[in-house]
């Protein structure tokens, strides 16, 4: 073996041109193939990082009619769950919210917060680093509220001083004491920046109030399956007991992996993996190209060492020593892309909700998965060529020139061709849909004055006992902002609104006034924007007939709506829409008659959603949000009214801390990182795999015309012109092409339909897509094919007639 090491080595010395493309073709497969992975390990399979985490899992419920996988529990639910199950050794519940923390000698802040039953720590056995855990007093109705912080506000805003334990602060406007300080990086369940006891409260007893989440820790030996079965028996006599809240609920236990990054990001990530094989596949289906050319080449030296007494086994190992060492070489490049490739993903995705243990490093796992695909994907390539070259005839090899050896092994070259291109065009057509519909949400609203637009949330906290508990407290600050903003210097105008412009909004029941639905189990269904009255004019959505609202809409009896064209359409197709009346419907209960009063242009409001629902604009005095939207229209760089509209909401009330204050522009670009991101990584492995297939033909084309040239000869000295002689030579070379797009679309249109969910507003069959891929791989791979073929043409007659 470390005669057959140092033979390759020489070998790789010898052929360094040679070795040089195997090597960089491989570490192209090998580094996005080894990238995605360790991508999908730190999503989906790496352990949460607490002790006992593999035991650890989510319960959640599927309500009826309600289409998620992970619905709320209520309160009385958690306890019967909890009293009655056998398989959990604890069961704790969460509920996640905001969180506005303050106090006389510091600025009220907004974090994110979990209230959580007292046990939770214990489970996940993770105590306070300062302080103490909750105990089970502060988990009581009508206990004094108790708060521990996170290691980061701890540093940040508290200095990171011992002191703090004991503090008096105001938490979401109650009272409320610190209590202890968690250790640094814990922030379960997703994000959590501080934490409060759960206490019961009246409200909160009610069956039907569901805001909790359920954690728990399997016993020893026992399954989620198991669970599963366990919390199932539970539901079904919790449905006998209280059928009117409990028919059709159905308990689910989750991962934890399942829970926050299952759905969509769990599909997308696998998706990846899939298309980085593909670029893997086809890199090795190159390098196989390749060698197997080489190997041809080498047949008068593979006859000799034959002839001296090498068995053909032992010609088998001593090639693929050669290709396993040229992929573990190309797999340590590609371990230095795949570093660069994991540390841009990681920098990509820094600020967009992901769980606070994903972080995008290599483990064990991934060098394990690096070293395995390195040495596998050299046997993989090298097997079939060093057969072949191996099975010698030692008389005709003898005698033979390799032009004359290069005979053998078309059929299989051909098909690794039509391979590259099939795959090629599944991940061109892939890619060119995702980029494809990022420039489609360009182009969508194109009235909307994106770069003068600033953006801002705040939140009234609403809870019992509460400043703004009631309606008329909310809508009174709603005024009191609407007043002030509208006055800062710059601003041409200020509007309040529940949702942001291309961003998506609610969709809910509504029931048309003489119209009943057709089947009452699909109701008509429409999208409520509440906003104040110069909302269209500021985002320049055109009046078509009536008229907008004003500031005297929206209270009771007065209650008034705006509609879209697309509204108007679908419900009063044949009549004027003006004076109609409409209303929602919230969990089936019907809210108050809405008259229409104006009809307005349509607009896409969710930028990834293709089925947009109808729109409908209310004022905000109708429901007044304690989630409140801010938006300022200036005619000059909005991020620097930032400040001042922090200040003037301060003015106003000291405990109200702005959060997301951005232009519009960067808040659409942070809600479209998804199909950013991911849209650059297929297109880079679409591109990586088009540039392989592309060599791949031009090298089999080369390679069948150089074998063929003293043919060329022949027809050039029998007559024949230099481009019939092109046209002959590409003939080959086109139908491997041909065979491999018309291959490569069939599976491409299967293929992309799992990208539907996230392409948004195009289809994942769009034709222009699917025609710009097809044109693109025949133009390249007539170019691949055109060249070899002309430089043949044009070989002197005699120069040919001697090539053997």
């Amino acid at each position: 073996m470390l005669q057959d090491l140092r033979f390759a080595l020489r070998m790789i010395r010898t052929h360094r041109w040679f070795s040089a493309a195997v090597i960089v073709t491989l570490a192209l497969g090998i580094g996005v193939n080894t990238t995605v992975f360790t991508l999908v390990n730190v999503v989906l399979f790496k352990p949460v990082p607490v002790p006992g985490g593999d035991r650890l899992v989510a319960i959640s419920q599927q309500l009826p009619g309600d289409q998620r996988n992970h619905g709320p529990v209520s309160l009385p639910e958690y306890r019967a769950y909890r009293d009655q199950n056998r398989s959990f050794a604890q069961l704790e519940a969460t509920n996640r919210s905001s969180g506005i923390l303050s106090e006389q000698d510091n600025p009220a802040e907004r974090y994110q917060l979990a209230e959580v039953t007292p046990g939770l720590f214990a489970a996940l056995q993770t105590p306070p680093i300062l302080g103490r855990a909750f105990t089970p007093t502060d988990g009581e109705a009508g206990a004094p509220m108790v708060v521990l912080l996170g290691h980061a506000v701890w540093q940040k805003r508290y200095g990171g001083v011992p002191d703090v334990v004991g503090r008096a602060v105001r938490l979401n406007d109650q009272p409320a004491t610190i209590v202890g300080v968690m250790p640094e990086g814990f922030q379960f369940p997703n994000n959590e920046e501080i934490w409060s006891a759960y206490r019961p409260t009246k409200e909160r007893e009610e069956r039907t109030r569901r805001d909790l989440l359920l954690f728990g820790l399997l016993n020893p030996g026992v399954s989620r399956s198991d669970a599963q079965g366990d919390l199932t028996v539970i539901a079904a006599r919790l449905a006998k007991d209280f059928p009117d809240t409990n028919k059709g609920v159905a308990p689910l236990v989750q991962t934890f992996h399942d829970l926050f990054n299952g759905g969509p990001i769990k599909l997308i990530f696998l998706l990846m993996l899939a298309a980085t094989g593909f670029v893997l596949l086809i890199a090795c289906a190159n390098v196989a190209n390749m060698m197997l050319s080489r190997a041809i080449a080498r047949g008068h030296e593979i006859a000799v060492r034959a002839a001296l007494g090498a068995s053909r086994a032992r010609l088998v190992r001593q090639l693929l020593v050669e290709s396993v060492l040229l992929s573990v070489l190309g797999g340590m490049l590609g371990l230095a892309l795949s570093a660069f490739g994991v540390h841009w993903f990681d920098l990509q995705t820094q600020d967009v909700g992901k769980p606070y243990w994903v972080q995008f490093t290599m483990d064990w796992r991934g060098f394990a998965y690096f070293a395995a695909v390195s040495v596998l994907s050299g046997i993989v390539f090298g097997l079939m060529p060093s057969l072949r070259a191996s099975r010698v005839d030692l008389n005709t090899a003898m005698k033979a020139s390799s032009a004359a050896s290069g005979r053998r092994g078309g059929r299989l070259t051909a098909a690794l061709v039509v391979f590259q291109f099939a795959a090629t065009v599944v991940l061109l057509a892939s890619a060119g849909l995702m980029i494809r519909n990022i420039l489609a949400v360009q182009q969508v609203n194109p009235t909307v004055p994106a770069d003068r637009l600033l953006t801002a949330r705040v939140y009234l906290p609403d809870g019992k006992g509460e400043r703004y508990e009631s309606e008329d407290a909310r809508r009174a600050m709603h005024e009191r902002l609407l007043a002030r903003l509208s006055a800062l210097p710059g601003v041409t105008s200020a509007v309040l609104t529940s949702d942001f412009p291309g961003l998506g909004s609610q969709v809910r029941d509504v029931e048309i006034e003489g119209r009943p639905a057709p089947d009452p189990k699909q109701p008509f269904r429409a999208a409520p924007l509440f906003s104040s009255a110069d909302y269209l004019a500021t985002i320049r959505v055109p009046l078509l007939s009536g008229r907008m609202l004003t500031e005297d809409d929206g209270a009771k009896g007065k209650e008034t709506a705006v509609v879209s064209r697309a509204f108007a359409e679908r419900y009063w197709p044949a009549d004027l829409p003006l004076g109609r009346r409409f209303r929602f419907l919230n969990d089936g209960k019907p809210g108050p008659w809405v008259t229409v009063v104006g009809v307005c242009g349509d607009f896409v409001q969710d930028m990834q959603d293709r089925a947009q629902p109808p729109l409908v604009y209310l004022s905000h005095r109708q429901e007044p949000w304690a989630w409140l939207g801010l938006m300022l229209r200036t005619d000059g760089n909005p991020a620097a009214l930032a400040r001042s509209v922090r200040t003037a909401v301060q003015e106003i009330d000291p405990d109200l801390p702005l959060f997301e204050v951005r232009p519009l522009r960067e808040a659409i670009a942070h809600n479209l990182w998804f199909l950013s991101v991911f849209g650059t990584l297929f297109l880079t492995f679409a591109l990586v795999a088009l540039l392989m297939a592309s060599v791949g033909l031009y090298a089999v084309v080369a390679q069948n015309t150089a074998r063929r040239t003293r043919e060329v000869g022949i027809r050039m000295a029998l007559g024949a012109t230099a481009g019939r002689v092109v046209r002959h030579m590409l003939s080959r070379g086109l139908v491997q092409l041909a065979a491999g797009l018309v291959l490569g679309l069939a599976s491409a249109f299967a293929a992309t339909r799992l990208l539907d969910r996230f392409l948004g507003l195009v289809s994942p069959q769009d034709p222009a897509t699917f025609a710009a891929v097809l044109a693109l791989l025949s133009a390249i791979g007539a170019l691949a094919s055109w060249l070899p073929a002309r430089r043949a043409a044009h070989v002197e007659p005699t120069t040919a007639l001697r090539a053997e």
